[in-house]
């Protein structure tokens, strides 16, 4: 499915607002960078709906329209994302967010290490102010809580974002609402959505942040689905949550003692949330909080999310890379969507999904280095401090606090793309992902029919099967960053965000010779 709306229907006009790039994708829905025209420092993030393709695959305006009405009613907290306006035009409904400078949670959570503890704390403790908000004064309940959906302000405060499951649990008169429908992401949706005819969707969402904290500590979920056909659940509900192997060695028996509060699957056992607010690791600060839950330390918590995130591009990580064959196992489940049989090839990218990092550069230069000629700005100081490229250096201290807005899924290089291209493709076949042979030759044929500078970015879709056998897609774009490095970034569309980044770091492995390290 074609997902370049803008093609198809021309963008509504925002009033006194410029866009930007694109900084996110997905089925239904594009974001946007904007910034106001009478403040050009003021960035903000605009999520355009695609009304016709919704109702093509079976989602009503109304129900389209019911996403920014629930977020609108709750967005009164710190850490949930503002609405700021929205409307309803002819093909789009377009919602004017405030911008999550920080980029999202998923993106800094390190496979099968997860994040260090005292960060893990830090956003259980804002999760919970921003559930407790949501149950006791709105009535709402998210019920689609993952990594995917919490984003990070430009301090690394939490923010709640994707209502798009939410609903309203809580009756004008005070009396809860049961519901009976199946909603959320299966690793993280509590086993009362699959079995029970009827269920509070507020108990829901506590078990969603169980599962949260098991990724946060662990850097994997529990198990795949919570059902007794998952070997991994059946186990957990035999033993009434007492494992201590695989991952939940890596949990300390403080924190595992919490985690069994909440993963139980009976819901009339499941820990509420007055009793979570009264749990120590609710109650104590982390170093880098104040006495509120917010951050006052960011370039701490940069460093404390940075000490558990690397990429080593050893020879020896190198030798034992190509001699791992996990994505060519035989998958333990079939994905629901089977991969579709076109070969990837390279396209340039006139729905502009750069990364997230050159995006809302260009904007912030506009307002603040507008003035500043090329020869003053110095790219290689801003991607010196980018934490996307400190992650493959060996004991990495970040110099800026959440200066990377961008994803971290992505690597600078000097190379020229003769190098580049031919080098990503021999890559992606290698593992599997199907692309069309004669990339660089593609580019060329791009650049006679284009001016170089408009040549970027170009993309290369990949859409593959993770180790778990579940459909795992996305694109590789790449477009030139500063005036200096081309910035290639591996842009997540659906699928593990977890497994997305173990791709990564194979990719960025067998490319290292790309990779620019300062």
């Amino acid at each position: 499915m074609s997902t370049n709306f803008s093609q198809r229907s021309p963008l509504p006009k925002i009033k006194d607002l410029i866009l930007g790039d694109t900084v996110g994708q997905g089925s239904f829905a594009f974001v946007k960078a904007a910034c106001l025209e009478s403040n050009p420092e003021k960035v903000v993030a605009v999520k355009f709906v695609h009304l016709p393709t919704c109702v093509k695959h079976g989602l009503s305006e109304k129900e389209a329209i019911q996403e920014v009405v629930i977020q609108s009613k709750c967005s009164d907290h710190l850490n949930i994302l503002k609405v700021i306006d929205c409307n309803v035009t002819k093909n789009f409904l377009w919602i004017a967010m405030e911008m999550a400078g920080g980029g999202d949670l998923f993106d800094k959570i390190e496979p099968d290490v997860g994040v260090d503890t005292e960060v893990a704390q830090f956003y259980f403790k804002q999760l919970i102010n921003a559930l407790t908000y949501l149950h006791e004064k709105c009535g709402i309940a998210h019920r689609d809580i993952k990594p995917e959906n919490i984003l990070l302000d430009s301090d690394g405060n939490l923010k709640l974002a994707d209502f798009g499951l939410a609903s309203q649990f809580m009756r004008k008169d005070g009396t809860k609402r049961l519901s009976s429908d199946t909603r959320g992401s299966l690793p993280y949706m509590a086993p009362e959505i699959l079995h029970a005819r009827n269920y509070h969707a507020d108990c829901t969402d506590i078990w969603s942040c169980g599962v949260l904290v098991f990724v946060l500590l662990t850097g994997e979920t529990p198990w795949e689905l919570p059902s007794n056909d998952d070997v991994q659940f059946r186990e957990f509900s035999e033993n009434s949550g007492n494992i201590v192997g695989g991952p939940w060695s890596k949990i300390s028996l403080a924190q595992l003692n919490l985690v069994r509060k909440i993963l139980q699957p009976d819901p009339k056992k499941r820990v509420t949330l007055g009793e979570l607010r009264n749990h120590v690791w609710y109650t104590s600060l982390a170093p880098f909080s104040d006495k509120n839950g917010r951050c006052n330390n960011p370039q701490l918590l940069s460093q404390k999310l940075l000490s558990k995130l690397h990429v080593s591009l050893s020879d020896d990580e190198y030798t034992r890379c190509i001699k791992d064959d996990h994505w060519l196992r035989k998958p333990t489940h079939t994905s629901t969507q089977p991969i579709q049989s076109e070969i990837a090839d390279l396209r340039r990218d006139s729905f502009g999904t750069s990364s997230r990092l050159a995006t809302q550069y260009e904007l912030l230069e506009q307002s603040n280095l507008g003035q500043a000629s090329n020869s003053d700005y110095e790219w290689t100081q801003q991607v010196h401090v980018d934490m996307a490229t400190q992650q493959f250096q060996v004991n990495s201290t970040p110099e800026g606090a959440f200066i990377s807005t961008s994803i971290l899924t992505k690597f600078y290089s000097l190379q020229d793309m003769s190098s580049i291209l031919p080098m990503l493709e021999h890559t992606l076949r290698a593992l599997g992902i199907p692309v069309k042979i004669g990339l660089y030759e593609s580019f060329l044929e791009l650049k006679d029919a284009h001016k170089l500078e408009d040549v970027f970015p170009v993309t290369i879709q990949v859409k593959t099967m993770d180790r778990k056998g579940w459909f795992l897609s996305g694109n590789v774009s790449l477009s030139k960053a500063y005036e200096g490095p081309v910035v290639i970034s591996f842009n997540r569309r659906s699928g593990d965000p977890l497994e997305w980044r173990r791709l990564f770091k194979k990719v960025s492995l067998l490319c290292r010779d790309l990779i620019y390290v300062p």
